[in-house]
């Protein structure tokens, strides 16, 4: 891989995610699909919401570059076993099945359960094309096929990134620039591998949320949308499996999660405390990370910026850990829960199920009852 071919998938990626934005802006209003505001939105003014349309033709755009270039102009691209069997058309549809339903939900608000079966009817292409866990370390003892269980696994692992980036945009610029840290340190992940197709991939996926972030960012004229967080997740699912999971042992498959950690984190503490009070877990709150963050008093940039910084510090410990030495990832992983148990309960992200313990904090005793005098 050369240099020169780094820097034309990216500028392709970007230049095309930058201009097609206000198309993106003109369809959103000619379709209908604005953000007003409400009590549960940030945003003071109407916002257009399909900027996933801009997002996934730059990604489209510098994938066929890609293409060429290897067809036609010999780009030498190794492809390591975990992509030789994929079928790339098949993935295209999968990925553009996931596109389609983030644009019509953008459009018409679909229904969680529609909605649901759609993302796993896209994730369950994007395996038949062959992206897939294929087999799991035994602990340093071989790797163990998954047989049956590969096919649900590997759906159910990509419906886990689709929901965490769609769950965790939720301010302007957060989830285009949390995907970007984390394409980043896929990417490195992928390079140190050899794997210079899925470096190329995590150019062009930081290439486009760079662009889009121009418009995005505080404060957005233009909203990702389903349109664009569905296909942002299944793109960090695809290159997380095929770059990490599928060739790794155990401590290295879980560096995606960690790498993710912001979103993961979000998306656990937003199941448990909608389970708890009783509601749909896709209904939306007002009590996710950056909510809190806000509730705390800081600004809406300044939250962004704060999950973009614990972001890139679990995407560093993540990259560390795969170059460490077995105890050494050990020892890191207990403190990387330690310092998450900390934040988590900073901001009483786990609040609903450690309920007691929140409103109990600072009693030094029982309390007297007040006597009537």
């Amino acid at each position: 891989m050369e240099w020169y071919q780094v820097a034309i998938v990216f500028a392709v990626a970007f230049l095309v995610t930058y201009v097609s934005v206000p198309f993106s802006k003109w369809l959103a209003r000619k379709m209908g699909a604005i953000d007003f505001p409400s009590n549960r939105r940030v945003n003071k003014e109407p916002v257009p919401r399909c900027g996933g349309v801009a997002l996934y033709l730059g990604m489209v755009a510098a994938c066929f570059v890609i293409f060429l270039g290897v067809r036609f102009f010999r780009w030498n691209l190794p492809v390591l076993f975990a992509l030789g069997d994929v079928n790339y058309l098949v993935l295209y549809v999968g990925i553009t099945c996931m596109f389609i339903t983030g644009l019509v939900d953008d459009i018409t608000q679909l229904k969680a359960m529609p909605k649901f079966l759609a993302q796993i009817a896209a994730c369950s292409i994007v395996v038949f094309s062959g992206v897939s866990i294929g087999a799991v370390n035994n602990f340093g003892h071989g790797f163990v096929d998954l047989g049956w269980m590969n096919y649900p696994l590997s759906v159910l692992y990509l419906l886990v990134f689709v929901n965490i980036t769609n769950l965790i945009d939720g301010l302007d610029g957060l989830a285009a620039g949390l995907v970007a840290i984390i394409a980043a340190a896929l990417l490195y992940l992928a390079w140190i591998r050899g794997n210079y197709l899925l470096v190329l991939c995590c150019v062009a996926l930081i290439a486009v949320c760079l662009a889009f972030l121009r418009y995005n960012f505080f404060p957005a004229s233009v909203f990702m949308g389903d349109s664009g967080s569905l296909v942002l997740g299944l793109l960090v699912g695809i290159i997380s499996i095929t770059g990490v999971v599928r060739t790794q042992g155990l401590m290295v498959m879980i560096a995606p999660l960690v790498i993710a950690g912001v979103p993961v984190l979000d998306t656990t503490s937003a199941i448990i405390r909608r389970l708890r009070g009783h509601q749909p877990i896709g209904q939306a709150d007002m009590g996710h990370v950056h909510h809190r963050l806000m509730k705390a008093g800081l600004s809406q940039p300044r939250s962004v910026a704060a999950l973009w910084l614990c972001s890139a510090a679990l995407s560093v410990m993540a990259c560390l850990m795969v170059g460490a030495g077995s105890r050494a990832r050990y020892i890191m992983f207990a403190i990387l829960v330690i310092i998450v148990a900390a934040v988590s309960w900073k901001f009483g992200l786990f609040k609903p199920v450690l309920r007691h313990h929140y409103e109990n904090r600072g009693n030094v005793g029982p309390r007297r009852p007040h006597k009537r005098k």
